[in-house]
């Protein structure tokens, strides 16, 4: 089936508006400064967005990449045919248990250095290994990212993800939500289980405002 890039831009634009562009230079969107052209760049800034166009997508067998902040990425000078997503979900919560510990729940697309440059000021610790960590959380669980003798598996309680793979496995339009629990992960150095299946989702750990952390690992 060929790919109508145009066609596919137009039906989209009513919905993205600003977030969706033609032939958008990837360049732009990885810190090694290379790639072509994307024929639709999109920026998704919610989970219900993901969730609709990896499910139009699969309905309609339009090519889809989903990437996150691109500090780990090299793209072709070919550029990419069909849809490239960037997942922007940024927002977190934090879940106080009242006794100087929380819960921090996260969505995929934050950036490490934003989330820390925010809730040190709050007095929350838990997470000081990761200011030199480029990139997103999503991409810190995939390769278990850590530094200074820590890493994500220390902190880390559960995981939820989206397996953008469950439509085409499935011959079905509805998209897979499961929860894994941190000793599900086969996390060890800079690996996941997530190496080899790519997936995106929301995060979750307990920092403490005495640098704790609350769950199986109390390090």
């Amino acid at each position: 089936m060929t790919f109508d890039a145009q066609a596919v831009y137009t039906e989209l634009h009513a919905h993205f508006r600003g977030r969706i562009r033609r032939n958008e230079s990837l360049s732009r969107h990885c810190t090694f400064g290379v790639g072509g052209p994307a024929d639709v760049w999109i920026a998704l800034d919610s989970r219900d967005e993901l969730m609709s166009l990896v499910r139009l997508c699969a309905e309609r067998r339009w090519p889809l990449l989903l990437v996150g902040n691109g500090t780990n990425t090299l793209y072709a000078d070919a550029g990419v045919r069909g849809i490239v997503a960037r997942v922007v979900l940024n927002k977190y919560t934090i879940e106080e248990h009242g006794d100087g510990t929380a819960l921090l729940l996260a969505e995929a697309g934050i950036s490490w250095p934003r989330l820390l440059n925010e809730l040190a000021p709050l007095g929350w610790g838990g997470l000081e290994f990761g200011p030199g960590i480029p990139g997103t959380l999503g991409g810190g669980v995939i390769s278990n990212a850590g530094a200074h003798n820590s890493d994500m598996s220390q902190v880390l309680e559960w995981i939820e993800v989206f397996d953008a793979r469950g439509s085409s496995v499935n011959r079905s339009s509805v998209p897979l939500v499961q929860r894994y629990q941190r000793n599900e992960l086969d996390l060890s150095y800079r690996h996941s289980r997530f190496r080899e299946l790519r997936r995106a989702g929301r995060f979750c750990w307990s920092p403490d405002r005495a640098g704790r952390h609350e769950g199986h690992d109390p390090r």
